[in-house]
């Protein structure tokens, strides 16, 4: 079958007990094709939406829209792959909650009449048990680094499979606390050097083969996580669970741009000790006196993360808190080119600062296969933890030192170690997406219909040229004009 989403459900009722709070629960969705090509399936989204939440503070849209909330839906907004709006129930491993099931059922409904549905609840369950696995083969893998030691907070230039087999035989009990990758999604992203299209096959063994080597170099009781996509984490899973202890599913809901059927919001982050001693495991929870250098509670999450609101509602004293689940909502992914380097899937330095406090002490050692543009190493650094990381295109290596370069001569008054950014300027041009889109609206509600490019030329020809120099096509344009018809 072919893997289409795993929606997250935040509906967990039980409490936190020795990490995180877990409310996540996943549904997955799969689609069975015909022997020759795609047969197309169907999910009501038109119709079955969710509603729009408001921050308790200021009233705004949870979601901040950036200027653009002439493109919301009054029906709600799109259905998307984490599902927060439902109610929180006590769980059985063998029953579906009602809520949900009646969701599923909208969703495959077409025109008040249902498509068959055929529900399966069983009692058994299947038992896990570690095995003592064989390194994944790398032979076919470019690249060789050889080394004799680490020296603290080394930026490498090299394979990260071999990088880790040397590690291996140099430290048989391993060397790292803390071991985190990022790797490419294997959906064409324009990385520098890397190949990210290839075979699912190929890509799932060489995933395999950093993963064995990530969890050798750990210390007993070191703590592996690893950011993908749902499709791969779950591979991931399946191979980490042979030998490590599984603590989290962890779902980021960075909220990606709408696409498909269901908006892909999230990314599978996935959080495994490796067994032989005690993790650490540094959180500060609710109504406790807070642990210097831990991870404190989260903001609740009908609070909106604008700064403004932030900075009023916490003067004012409104400033509750939840305690951290496995689905991290307060995290969002970077927005703006100031907070940017060259790099296609740059994560935000709080993901990472988050992911080491919980997990390490200062002095810990802290590893990333896939260095890229260098946050791991800059969060590691800031936090007085040693860091090991590698890439093998030397562009990310170069920018990497350059960062680390840049923050040890940027101590602040209080010496702590800050990134100082250039500032940008935005360029604006003759016209703007959203007096384009404003247009279009209103042409679509004068026609009752979506206009044609003829209709366009035929009323405003300048228009078009506008399209042209703003949209990679003209119907990317127009298809936003369809909002203004909802309802008419």
């Amino acid at each position: 079958m072919i893997f289409k989403y795993w929606i997250a459900l935040d509906i967990n009722k039980k409490d936190r007990t020795s990490y995180l709070a877990p409310n996540h629960q996943g549904l997955l969705l799969y689609v069975k094709t015909a022997l020759v090509g795609n047969t197309p399936f169907y999910l009501n989204t038109k119709e079955v939406r969710m509603p729009y939440t408001y921050c308790r503070a200021c009233n705004q849209n949870l979601k901040d829209w950036g200027g653009k909330k002439h493109l919301m839906n009054p029906k709600g907004t799109c259905v998307s792959d984490v599902w927060k709006d439902l109610p929180r129930v006590d769980l059985k491993s063998n029953t579906i909650p009602e809520s949900v099931m009646n969701r599923i059922i909208d969703l495959v409904t077409i025109q008040n009449k249902s498509l068959g549905v055929h529900i399966v609840q069983d009692e058994s369950a299947v038992e896990n048990t570690k095995q003592s696995l064989p390194c994944p083969s790398s032979n076919t893998l470019p690249g060789h680094l050889d080394f004799s030691q680490f020296s603290n907070n080394g930026v490498y230039l090299g394979d990260c499979v071999s990088f880790l087999n040397r590690v291996s035989e140099i430290y048989p009990e391993g060397i790292f606390d803390l071991a985190f990758a990022d790797p490419p999604y294997n959906l064409s992203k324009l990385y520098n050097r890397y190949n990210d299209e290839v075979a699912d096959r190929e890509y799932i063994e060489w995933c395999d083969a950093w993963l064995y080597g990530m969890y050798k170099a750990l210390k007993p009781g070191g703590t592996l996580f690893v950011l993908n996509l749902p499709k791969w984490a779950i591979y991931h899973a399946k191979l980490l669970s042979q030998f490590m202890d599984f603590r989290h599913w962890i779902v980021w809901d960075a909220l990606s741009e709408p696409r498909g059927k269901v908006m892909p919001a999230h990314y599978a982050l996935l959080y495994y000790t490796k067994p032989g001693a005690t993790p650490k495991f540094r959180y500060s929870p609710i109504n406790c006196k807070p642990i210097k250098g831990a991870v404190l509670p989260p903001d609740a999450p009908y609070y909106c993360l604008r700064q403004k609101c932030v900075q009023n509602r916490k003067s004012l004293g409104q400033d509750d808190k939840v305690q951290l689940s496995d689905i991290w909502s307060d995290i969002h992914r970077i927005k703006h080119k100031r907070d940017r380097d060259a790099h296609p899937c740059q994560l935000p330095d709080s993901l990472m600062e988050r992911i080491i406090k919980l997990t390490t002490d200062p002095g810990d050692f802290v590893f990333d296969p896939f260095g890229g543009a260098g946050t791991t190493a800059i969060a590691a650094y800031k936090l007085q933890r040693r860091f090991a990381v590698i890439d093998i295109d030397k562009k990310y290596v170069d920018i990497t030192k350059k960062k680390v370069g840049k923050m040890e001569k940027n101590r602040d008054l209080f010496g702590e170690l800050i990134l100082q950014r250039k500032s940008l300027s935005r360029q604006r041009g003759n016209g703007s997406k959203k007096q384009v889109e404003l247009y279009l609206q209103s042409f679509a509600r004068r026609l009752g219909r979506v206009p044609t490019e003829t209709d366009i030329k035929t009323d405003r020809p300048d228009i078009l040229r506008t399209i042209d120099a703003l949209y990679p096509d003209r119907n990317s344009a127009v298809k936003r004009c369809k909002v203004a018809l909802v309802g008419l």
